[in-house]
């Protein structure tokens, strides 16, 4: 299933199954407005499982004999939960008296012959408090279920938590008065709260690797609940089974409840050492909590019967989805335990300081009257609590001080770190230095066990190669050479922060998630964080967990980033600097060949400038280009290795059928990459129409699209874009001309907002004309810049980031197309391009058009 296939039957499901318990409100509500205008039962009982069990009496009821824990096995001769679904309840009536048959704990049965309580009339409290409570308990799990789905949408977690408390509010919004409608809800539902559970225990905290394996489990087991939700519905036909249906929908969910405990226990003890763990430990605490009472005394009630309604158990119930919530919303859970001991350190000192200070006050009261016999007057005791509070103000910010010292040593220690390898790094001009420093100070300041660096080759499209590394390493993760095409450093560069294990549990295609996990199984590391030097991935570091078997905290992961950030640059410094050199080593040489080209040069620098802007953003495809073609050819390394040990005579079948299978995946994922070169090609082409030298109809609408694909990289962060295109004609046009000059409006509007803003993009048909416009909400321009914009070689950009020849460059295309390139701006306000192009360019203009589309493109 393809990942929108996939989102929308989570939407669908997620959708049916909020319905489903507006449902169940609408039919609980109206069932208990219904029985309490009718006449009511003298005794309260509760059924489950098949069995009725009394839990209160009237005093009538309790004088003809009936007690708490009896069994009501009959009611009118028919059996108890028989009449119920016959509609006996809204039944009775005012003056007829009502037979019951009863068995009490000895096995003694008897009769009793009882009048029913007039509308209205409900003496037992603890009934009424479950009839509402557990509503309200239903609706707690809506909202728990409904906001983490709102705030955690893309993940699989919390559609599972949803699934799990719309089903399980829809069953506690029924809970009350068994009329029919509501019996035969209650009766479809209640399996499906087994099979919503297990789908959610097997998604959360961890996927077991068996579910992984073997997907169909979890369809399978909504299958079983299906046929018993049917089987519930085919009551009145099924004969004497009809009496093993409600036990067995009622031990379902509860069976499966356990199995699901004993599942997440049994991954909590495989990956104790694992993130992952203090997940399950929440998990397994809230199910404690909230399924064992419900477990425990729906078995008292049935072998036993219950002095109380057994559903009494269920308004506890809310601690487990609040726990499963808490834990999917706030997956570090490091922080929370930090700020609960600090704020119970705290608290301990504000106690402590209290409590001297009212011990100051209460001695010194008892003192004066010891010493004169009377209370202090007001006139004395106010300027000495005045005078108390201020001798205690330093004791209390002592106290503050030192508990911000001790719980903040570790964030001041981070502190200083960064400040040193700050410092430190703007001196170094060597990548090992860098890559040294930074383990240094992984391993010796953080206390991790151990760490590692990748870095990318100096030519682009290189791959990732182990530059260094602090610890126990194994040989195969010594030797680990990865593609910038990985899955893994794909996510890293998209996501642009430090990843885990974890963070790849919600990949929708399972092949990708596998070898983005088998790079951390490799490794043995908990994150990974990616150099990043503006859209280009440097390298990746790959962190170990801490010495002390903590988790990485935020604190830890800051100044992971921030490392990550300060070797970037210094790593492009360092290369930078190597360039420079190399360029000083030949410079007198060079001298004189510059010298002669300088002729040339100044003819090939509009040429030059023309594809500046493109070539930045094209770049980046081209290193991409070259990104499947290192991943196929390091396949074909690996697949000569296989092929040998197919060859060998003395390989076990077992490790021969290993290699079998691990050179069809080798061969399909060299398939991939060569697909993925293929449609790297074409892109390129479309854009650059290098094979058209020739007029073509397109539609201007495609092409701005097409250039905001490739610009997507500068787009990213906080510049918005704002579509408001017109149903445009096509245009006669050189695509690639008019795609460079989108390209320029573009990226000086994104400079204008400074990676912040907005764009607006419009288009409208007028006549035989068309007008585009480009306009951004930055800083504007004063008069005197906005006049000289279209001039050759004329910038305000600093030195080095611009030629000036942008806009002039554009305003000719759009000049040689016949059309016009106008500009307004505000200072303060933003700038607004104004592009008007006929439908049809004059003919005298592209007379030469061979000629001048070979020049441009």
């Amino acid at each position: 299933m393809s990942a929108t296939a996939s989102t929308r039957f989570r939407q669908a499901t997620a959708l049916l199954a909020l319905l489903w318990a507006i449902l169940a409100v609408g039919v609980g509500l109206r069932a208990k407005i219904e029985v309490a205008l009718r006449p009511s039962l003298p005794i309260a009982y509760s059924n489950a499982a098949g069995v009725a069990s009394v839990h209160a009496a009237t005093p009538e009821a309790a004088a003809a004999g009936v007690a708490p824990r009896d069994r009501l096995l009959t009611v009118d001769g028919e059996p108890a939960g028989q009449w119920a679904l016959d509609g006996g309840l809204t039944g009775l009536e005012e003056g007829r008296a009502v037979r019951i048959l009863l068995e009490r704990p000895d096995g003694t049965r008897y009769e009793a012959s009882l009048l029913p309580l007039p509308p209205n009339v409900r003496p037992f409290p603890v009934e009424r408090l479950v009839s509402w409570g557990v509503p309200v308990v239903g609706l707690a799990f809506l909202i728990i279920g409904f906001g983490v789905w709102r705030l955690q949408s893309e993940r699989r977690e919390s559609w599972a938590l949803l699934l799990f408390c719309a089903v399980t509010s829809a069953l506690l919004f029924l809970a009350g008065p068994g009329t029919p409608l509501v019996l035969l809800l209650v009766g479809v539902t209640v399996p499906f709260v087994g099979a919503t559970a297990f789908h959610l225990f097997t998604t959360y905290p961890v996927e077991p690797s068996w579910i992984i394996r073997h997907p169909a489990w979890r369809p399978a087991i909504y299958g079983a609940a299906g046929l018993l939700s049917a089987t519930s519905l085919l009551r009145p036909w099924l004969g004497a089974f009809a009496s093993w249906v409600e036990p067995l929908a009622t031990f379902f969910p509860t069976s499966i409840t356990v199995v699901c405990m004993g599942i997440v226990l049994a991954e909590r003890i495989r990956n104790r050492q694992h993130p992952s763990a203090e997940r399950a430990d929440i998990m397994l605490l809230g199910a404690g909590f909230a399924f064992l009472p419900i477990v425990g005394i729906l078995t008292w009630h049935v072998f036993w019967g219950t002095p109380f309604p057994w559903m009494v158990s269920f308004l506890g119930f809310f601690l487990f989805p609040l726990a499963v919530g808490f834990g999917i919303v706030r997956r570090e859970l490091f922080d929370v335990r930090l700020a609960a001991r600090s704020s119970a350190a705290y608290g301990a000192a504000t106690l402590a300081i209290t409590g001297l200070f009212a011990l100051l006050i209460t001695s010194t009261t008892e003192g004066f009257r010891q010493l004169s016999g009377d209370e202090p007057s007001p006139a004395i005791s106010i300027p000495f609590v005045f005078l108390a509070i201020l001798a205690f103000n330093p004791v209390r910010e002592r106290s503050q001080a030192f508990v911000d010292r001790f719980f903040d040593r570790d964030r001041a220690a981070y502190r200083r770190a960064v400040r040193e390898i700050s410092e430190a790094m703007v001196s170094m001009l060597s990548a090992r230095e860098i890559v040294d420093r930074i383990l240094i100070a992984l391993t010796a300041t953080m206390g991790v066990e151990r760490a590692m660096v990748l870095l990318v080759g100096d030519q682009a499209g290189d791959s990732l190669r182990v530059e260094a590394s602090r610890g126990d390493w194994e040989e195969e993760a010594e030797e680990l050479v990865l593609s910038p095409d990985h899955p893994a450093c794909r996510s890293l560069w998209m996501r642009r922060r430090e990843l885990s294990r974890d963070d790849f549990d919600d990949e929708p295609d399972p092949e990708m998630r596998e070898q983005s996990r088998d790079v951390f199984d490799t490794l043995e590391v908990e994150v990974l964080v990616p150099i990043l030097f503006g859209v280009d991935l440097l390298g990746v570091i790959a962190v170990g967990r801490k010495l002390t078997g903590e988790r990485l905290g935020p604190d830890e992961r800051q100044l992971l980033r921030t490392l990550a950030n300060q070797s970037a640059i210094a790593i492009e410094n360092a290369r930078a600097f190597d360039e420079i050199a190399q360029l000083n080593r030949t410079l007198e040489m060079r001298v004189d060949e510059r010298t002669r080209e300088l002729r040339e040069t100044q003819a090939q620098l509009m040429q030059s400038e023309k594809m500046r802007s493109l070539g930045q953003l094209v770049a980046g495809v081209a290193h991409e280009l070259n990104n499947p073609i290192g991943f196929v050819h390091a396949n074909l390394a690996l697949l000569d290795d296989y092929v040998g040990r197919l060859t060998r005579t003395d390989l076990p079948p077992e490790r021969r059928q290993k290699a079998r299978e691990a050179i069809a995946k080798l061969l399909s994922r060299s398939r991939e990459g060569t697909t993925r070169v293929k449609e790297i090609v074409q892109d390129l082409r479309d854009f650059s129409r290098t094979d058209q030298a020739d007029l073509q109809r397109v539609s201007l609408n495609e092409e701005i699209e097409r250039t905001l694909g490739l610009m997507e990289p500068r787009l990213k962060g906080g510049v918005e874009i704002e579509r408001d295109f017109g149903d445009l004609p096509q245009v006669r046009c050189f695509a690639g001309q008019l795609n460079q000059v989108f390209m320029n409006l573009l990226m000086n509007a994104c400079d204008a907002l400074e990676g912040r803003g907005r764009i607006a993009i419009r288009t409208r048909p007028e006549g035989d004309t068309v007008l585009l416009e480009f306009e951004d909400n930055g800083a504007g321009m004063p008069e005197e810049v906005r006049d000289r914009i279209f001039e050759p070689f004329y910038t305000t950009k600093p030195v080095g980031q611009g030629t000036g020849l942008g806009l002039s460059l554009s305003h000719g295309i759009v000049e040689s197309h016949g059309g016009t390139l106008e500009v307004e701006s505000v200072l303060g306000e933003g700038t607004t391009f104004r592009m008007r192009l006929p439908l049809e360019p004059p003919a005298e203009v592209f007379e030469d058009a061979p000629e001048h589309a070979e020049a441009v493109l």
